[in-house]
């Protein structure tokens, strides 16, 4: 018996292992509906409880003399033993097999899943994370959309070989499951080895008749930084401007690609969008600063600057403290002057924009932190640190004023206006010109 068991268990293991490779192979690269794929996966964990069995078995067979079938399977039972039974059968009869071989087949089970886990290059952690949701992209019923469209969500933020290549196909299929392909493909700008391949399909996509697909190939190729795609993005926010309904996503985009081209509608969105467009239209000019055919972003800021409602205001000081250039420090202090009491203490809000197509999660904060319109006006004038004579003659006494007008009021601007003076006047004293020796 115990050599029987031990052919069988080469047999079962040899014939487990090449069905578990077989079946598991067809579930990863062979295009299958919810019904087939369910049989392959019954038959890969068929093949390993099989497996699990023999091995179990024999196991038994080999340490505790084949209690278990002894007892269980051939029906002996120590109570009837007679005197001419062999003495190994009725000490084997008398183990106790139902405590040892439930945790034999346990163990069993548990280095046959490692063992075809191994073989067959993580499976099983894969069809977890990743198999599943390749699945659930499957068919083209219409009831089935939403579950495609949440398993392209899942894909999206999981790194695996097989992932963009599924995206991929996704895109191609074009429809609402193409453009949230489109969309989740703009994640992986991280995965570098694909970035070729990513970039011709969305380029690609680009030129589709499909606006949403066009539209949501456009904001991916921006997070990889696509310069090229500079036209497309004007055309697509002029003629939002026009509809008056601004998508942010494409204000983002501008911010990415850092284009000049594409300031003169930054600057007229900042003056005619939507609040909220305006807001992220301030942020996405500054991140221009860095181009040097990008001239005067200051200035567009500062001119819209008067008239804006207050969280556009707080959107372009926020802006303007990352441009950095001193001239903005008359504005600033013009902007703080004709701010109400009321404006001054409220807080300026952070504006969050969504990336996926149905405008929930990967988001992106912008204009943080949240803080007060004063804090944030004295904030970047601190940033800026007035050093030239011309504009240290506006600030310096414009400061003092505040210092003197503050003084003994029980709030904390007598104290902020005094450290600013004195931080400018600590950087360059302009009383101290070496004359000719």
């Amino acid at each position: 018996m115990r050599n029987k068991l031990l052919v069988a268990a080469v047999i079962a293991n040899l014939g487990g292992m090449i069905a578990a490779v077989y079946l598991a192979k067809l579930i990863r690269d062979v295009p299958a509906d919810a019904s087939t794929e369910t049989m392959l996966l019954v038959g890969y964990y068929a093949a390993l409880c099989v497996v699990a069995v023999v091995d179990a078995l024999l196991i038994d067979e080999l340490l505790f003399v084949g209690s278990f079938r002894m007892t269980y399977l051939q029906g002996k039972d120590p109570r009837f033993a007679r005197a001419s039974d062999d003495a190994v059968m009725v000490a084997a009869t008398m183990q106790r097999s139902s405590v040892s071989f439930p945790i034999v087949l346990l163990l069993a089970g548990g280095l046959t899943y490692l063992l075809f886990n191994f073989v067959n290059q993580d499976f099983n952690p894969y069809y977890r994370r990743v198999g599943i949701h390749v699945s659930s992209l499957r068919g083209e019923e219409p009831e089935t959309q939403p579950r495609r469209l949440q398993a392209i969500a899942e894909l999206s933020v999981r790194r695996h070989p097989t992932i963009v290549p599924t995206l991929r196909q996704q895109l191609v299929r074009g429809g609402e499951v193409g453009a949230w392909a489109a969309w989740a493909l703009g994640r992986f700008v991280d995965v570098t080895s694909e970035r070729k391949a990513i970039l011709a399909d969305l380029r690609a996509a680009v030129r589709s008749p499909d606006p949403n697909l066009r539209r949501e190939a456009l904001i991916s190729l921006a997070r990889y930084q696509d310069r090229d795609v500079a036209e497309q993005l004007i055309g697509e926010l002029e003629r939002d401007l026009a509809a008056g309904v601004i998508d942010r996503r494409l204000l983002i985009a501008a911010g990415y690609i850092q284009v000049p081209a594409v300031l003169p509608v930054l600057g007229q969105i900042l003056q005619r969008g939507d609040e909220k467009a305006q807001r992220v239209a301030a942020w996405a000019i500054a991140q221009h600063r860095d181009q040097r055919e990008a001239k005067d972003l200051d200035r567009m800021l500062t001119d819209r600057l008067p008239s804006a409602a207050l969280p556009v205001r707080c959107a372009i000081v926020f802006s303007l403290g990352i441009l950095g250039n001193e001239r903005a420090n008359g504005p600033l202090m013009h902007a703080y002057d004709t701010a109400t009491p009321e404006e001054r203490t409220s807080t300026c809000p952070v504006e969050v924009v969504y990336l996926r197509p149905d405008g929930q999660q990967d988001h992106f904060e912008l204009l943080l932190p949240a803080e007060s319109y004063e804090n944030a006006i004295f904030k970047v004038l601190g940033q800026l640190r007035a050093t030239s004579p011309e504009i240290r003659a506006e600030v310096e006494p414009w400061l003092e004023r505040l210092v003197a007008a503050h003084k003994g009021d029980g709030t904390l601007m007598a104290e902020r206006a005094q450290s600013l003076l004195d931080g400018i006047r600590s950087a360059r004293d302009d009383s101290k010109v070496a004359g000719p020796e």
